[in-house]
């Protein structure tokens, strides 16, 4: 994935040079890593009689075009009705042979996913939480390693089944989809809460990525569903099927462009720049994982960044006043 909008960002914004090379360090690093395991999966898998019916995406960090070497790579195995669990297993192998190949960090698990199971019951009984978190990734972060074609045709199987009347009726906003990412983001919130005190996982890492990568992912998605408003109902599709997926550095500089508020908006990205930055640091991911919650209050690193965040939070919520919307509340979207 190429980044379409922040070097022309960088060059009109007051976005200082030093965050703008902190969120490229970033962006590199992911592109030759997501480069090597491209090359490796399509020679390993070359001789596949199943070409075609399956695909290997990434999500979380690498999905984001915002990983380091401190980063795991997060894998989805999606499939159609034709693949077998023997087939799994043994793309499974192979993905697990490329990462070490690659030099990169794999997650502790990696899921197989029916495109029909992700594609069915939006929203009914059977819709679970881990459910609507894989559909939404897979909207809004996810990058192809094999199977460019399924996995295309996949992405516009499930983003046309979010914006049917929006496309149809025309004069709509994406509600479907907008109630969806809001519903993801709340769940993730939500589950935090769950992770820290029922199963008493590392909070503090948690906290802050829930506070930057994770509202970033939400707050980049609704942008664009809300910015699609001021587009011709012609064009409302094809502009959010291009934009969706992109980083969200990339999705800020395009709306902040495109709405003429690069001066007054920059900071966004400066500090989401600073998050990186901290992230990436062996050290700052140490102390947050044994950070105890009751030291949190005498704890200058996590001090330092929970301000970054709130200061991020309010940022965001100027854009959202600020910004032009096709003539709607965007209060009536989110919430009302």
């Amino acid at each position: 994935m190429s980044l379409l909008y922040l070097d022309e960002f960088c060059k009109k914004s007051s976005l200082p040079s030093s965050a703008c090379s902190r969120i490229l360090i970033s962006y590199k690093f992911t592109s030759g890593k997501i480069a090597t395991a491209r090359r490796i999966l399509q020679k390993e898998l070359a001789a596949s009689s199943l070409k075609g019916r399956y695909c290997i995406v990434a999500v979380g960090s690498y999905g984001r075009y915002e990983a380091s070497i401190e980063s795991d790579l997060d894998i989805y195995i999606i499939y159609g009705k034709s693949v077998s669990k023997e087939t799994i297993k043994a793309v499974r192998r192979v993905i697990k042979a490329m990462t070490k190949a690659a030099n990169i960090k794999m997650s502790k698990g990696f899921k197989s996913i029916s495109i029909e199971e992700m594609h069915k019951n939006i929203g009914g009984k059977n819709d679970t939480n881990p459910l609507i978190t894989n559909r939404i990734l897979f909207l809004l972060e996810s990058e192809c390693l094999y199977g460019q074609h399924f996995y295309s045709s996949a992405y516009r199987k499930i983003l046309k089944k979010y914006l049917n009347d929006f496309l149809k009726f025309g004069k709509q906003a994406p509600r479907f989809l907008l109630s969806d990412i809001i519903r993801y983001y709340r769940t993730i919130c939500v589950d935090y809460e769950f992770k820290i005190t029922e199963k008493n996982k590392d909070w503090a890492i948690r906290n802050i990525k829930l506070r930057f990568s994770r509202k970033g992912l939400y707050f980049g998605g609704i942008a664009i569903l809300l910015n699609s408003m001021n587009k011709r109902d012609a064009d409302k599709y094809d502009y959010i099927y291009k934009n969706l997926r992109l980083p969200f550095a990339d999705k800020i500089s395009h709306i902040l462009l495109e709405q003429q508020k690069t001066r007054e908006h920059a900071n966004i990205l400066s500090l989401y720049a600073d998050f990186l930055a901290a992230i990436s640091e062996k050290d700052t991911r140490h102390h947050l994982k044994k950070l105890h919650k009751s030291d949190r209050d005498k704890d200058k690193k996590f001090h330092s960044l929970e301000k970054m965040a709130k200061d991020f939070n309010d940022s965001l919520r100027e854009l959202l006043n600020n910004g032009s919307w096709g003539g709607k509340n965007y209060i009536d979207l989110l919430v009302l």
